[in-house]
């Protein structure tokens, strides 16, 4: 099989590189700044336990791709999604199938209007990683690794057991499910819950803790969101028990913990939030669902990118 990797950034740079290392036939579809990095350094991952991956890696850019691929792999961030489309456009055949990994659900069915339901699969991943400025991949101490795939349909299928092979050859356990839907929700609760607890206090976990208010305001937001995605028809699973974790992240007091909307924010880009919390927080309108909290945050990130917007 053949994969197509948009993007090489933490996730795309982190799921190719360990493709790579099962034996993959790997492509990259990069930006020109990205295209000269990699070139000259490699694409080079590190690793929560020490190791350090150097690899040269096939790249090409966009207007350059020659014939279609097996698979491909979308990780970029969610706003900008409508060009990530344009560019695979080229490297879509009737057999090919994309691999999102997005944060969020919305971008499910905007990728199969634009590309059929049958070239689009369910998936989701909880590795924290980091592009830092010298090019590198830093996989972060947080050990938390789970990565799932499935038909949207819930059918088993043998491209989905190909693509767990191909990927654990590399040393990423994949789980094939039947119900991939209720897991990317179950992720996207517990996305919202710590997006809308950063976005709201913009601070780190930690400090959040050591605030006077900070557990019974953390109770408050995964209540909300609780009431919210229960309307929407997927309720959180106990066996996941997601809210004890979001819980649990935000309790300890020296806790450098940030979900990567408040690093965003830190770092003056742009944020996944109307395609994210304010996603939700439509929802919660559509069922009829009072949401004060999801609204704050949602009124917050839409000010933070006015702001950032301005000239000068």
């Amino acid at each position: 099989m053949r994969y197509l990797i948009l993007g090489a950034g933490a996730l795309g740079g982190y799921f190719g590189a360990m493709l790579i290392k099962g034996g993959a036939d790997v492509t990259f579809l990069v930006r020109p700044t990205r295209a000269a990095q990699l070139k000259r350094d490699g694409l080079v991952v590190k690793t929560q336990d020490g190791g350090e991956l150097r690899t040269q890696v096939k790249i090409v850019q966009q207007g350059q791709l020659e014939g279609t691929y097996d698979v491909v792999l979308l990780s970029c961030k969610a706003y900008d999604l409508g060009g990530a489309m344009d560019a695979i456009g080229p490297a879509m055949g009737e057999q090919s199938v994309i691999v999102p990994v997005l944060n969020g659900v919305r971008h499910i069915d905007v990728l199969t209007e634009r590309f059929g339901s049958g070239r689009v699969l369910g998936g989701l991943t909880i590795i924290n990683a980091a592009l830092m400025p010298d090019g590198t991949i830093q996989q972060s101490q947080v050990r938390v690794n789970i990565t799932a795939i499935g038909e949207l349909d819930g059918r088993l299928s043998s491209r989905c057991t190909a693509i767990k092979t191909a990927l654990e050859a590399g040393g990423i356990p994949v789980q094939v499910t039947d119900n991939i839907l209720v897991m990317m929700w179950e992720k996207f609760f517990g996305f919202a819950c710590s997006a809308t607890i950063a976005s709201l206090s913009r601070s780190r976990a930690g400090v959040i803790a050591r605030a006077a208010d900070g557990a019974s305001f953390v109770s408050a937001v995964i209540g909300e969101c609780t009431r919210v995605v229960t309307a929407v028809g997927y309720p959180p699973l106990p066996a996941f028990n997601s809210a004890g974790q979001i819980s649990g992240l935000f309790s300890q007091p020296d806790s450098a913990f940030g979900p990567s909307m408040l690093i965003d924010m830190e770092d003056g880009r742009p944020t996944e939030g109307e395609h994210t919390i304010g996603d939700l927080a439509e929802r919660a309108v559509q069922a009829g669902v009072s949401a004060p909290l999801l609204t704050a945050a949602r009124c917050n990130l839409q000010t933070y990118e006015i702001n950032r917007s301005k000239p000068g």
